[in-house]
């Protein structure tokens, strides 16, 4: 079945019912518990924010954190029904997995490689830098190179197989890929002399600059600005049980969402201590990183174009293991993303919580967006061009 980006969305499941909702004083509705997995990151920090400003509270929701070490240790827990609610980077393996009828659906943005704001970063080995790879974007001096990711068709890999497409190379036989390690291990083996380059993001990176295992060579924005990196993750069940609980969700997320990134480009030090605390990343480390700590869009929605064209270069992966299939197109893709808009249904757009105004109505569609009532076969409002 071919794929669109029309075909990606979909309002007439889960939480696409906000647009017809009337306007709701969400402090007013049942108190509901949401189970959420969360990796102790920066760019975790709207939640971190909502959690230290007691934003749940307001929207009379109960969010009990669950910390993993890596994101993809808390996918088997949402699949198994312990987790409602985590985020997920785009892969071969979740892509996969959806297609094939995964009990979960992508329900908002989790971070855009915006120029200035994305976290992603290219680091070189010193070999690497010293036969002239100094430019993220110079594609051409990855050829017969050795580039490390975490995961077949990541982030990572679609940043670095992009480079070298410009380049008028193949990724899937021009570069040698090496995958299964997280960011620390990779920057261990850049150390060993076994990694040319690698997608590893900050602060890590400067980290690895600062210990000499190599160097930054700039933004992974440089080589496909704002590309999608990570998407929330939502049981289906819960979206089909509690609608209102994950809308609320979604409105206390926007929001800290917003204030977080505005926080990034004032290197606000009451966020920078909130993420201090929650990480236990030290306060100026995180405070170097700004404003790259990861960007999100003001209305929560992803970039669409970009998880399609990640989802499109999962036929990389597909080269390299046995093991990550290229994504099954059997099934509607509308069965992966659930477009929603939790933001336009409350008071003024500066505040999408606080207050809830009777007679505001839904701000639908949104300045700037065209939106038509999905249909099976048409859903949704188009995608943004960038955030």
């Amino acid at each position: 079945m071919s794929i669109d980006r029309r075909r990606l969305l979909t309002g007439t499941a889960a939480l696409g019912f906000v647009a017809a909702a009337p306007a709701i004083g969400r402090a007013q509705e049942p108190r509901a518990k949401i189970r959420l997995g969360l990796v102790r990151l920066i760019s975790s920090g709207p939640m971190f924010i909502a959690e230290a400003k007691k934003l749940f509270d307001r929207v009379n929701l109960d969010v009990e954190f669950m910390y993993f070490a890596d994101g993809a240790l808390a996918m088997p827990a949402l699949v198994a029904g312990e987790l409602d609610l985590t985020a997920s980077t785009l892969n071969a393996g979740v892509f996969n997995t959806v297609s094939k009828g995964a009990p979960f659906k992508l329900v908002l943005d989790r971070g855009i490689e915006r120029p200035g704001f994305g976290s992603m970063t290219i680091v070189a080995s010193n070999a690497m830098y010293e036969a002239g790879y100094t430019k993220a974007d110079d594609g051409a001096k990855l050829k017969g190179k050795r580039i490390a990711i975490q995961a077949p068709g990541s982030i990572d890999q679609y940043l670095l197989g992009r480079a070298a497409e410009k380049a008028g190379l193949n990724p899937r036989t021009d570069l040698n890929w090496s995958s299964g390690m997280p960011y620390p291990d990779i920057i261990k083996i850049m150390g060993a002399g076994q990694a040319d380059a690698a997608n590893i993001p900050v602060p890590l990176a400067y980290l690895a600059e600062r210990n000499k295992v190599g160097k930054i060579v700039g933004a992974g924005s440089d080589i496909e600005p704002n590309a999608q990196l990570a998407c929330w993750v939502m049981s289906t069940r819960f979206l089909s049980a509690n609608k209102s609980a994950a809308v609320r969700f979604a409105m206390v997320h926007t929001h800290a969402a917003r204030l977080f990134t505005k926080a990034a480009a004032a290197k606000d030090p009451e966020v920078i201590k909130i993420i201090s605390d929650a990480t236990r990343v030290p306060a100026p480390l995180i405070e170097r990183a700004a404003p790259r700590w990861t960007w999100y869009d003001n209305e929560g929605m992803p970039n669409v174009e970009s998880v399609m064209a990640t989802r499109a270069s999962a036929c990389v992966a597909s080269s390299m293991s046995t093991a990550a299939r290229k994504p099954d197109s059997s099934r509607p893709a509308y069965s992966m993303i659930t477009w929603s808009s939790p933001t336009w249904l409350t008071g003024p757009r500066s505040d999408p919580i606080m207050p809830s105004l009777p007679g505001t109505g839904p701000r639908w569609p949104p300045p700037g967006r065209r939106w038509r009532r999905p249909t099976r076969r048409s859903a949704g409002p188009p995608a943004a061009g960038s955030p």
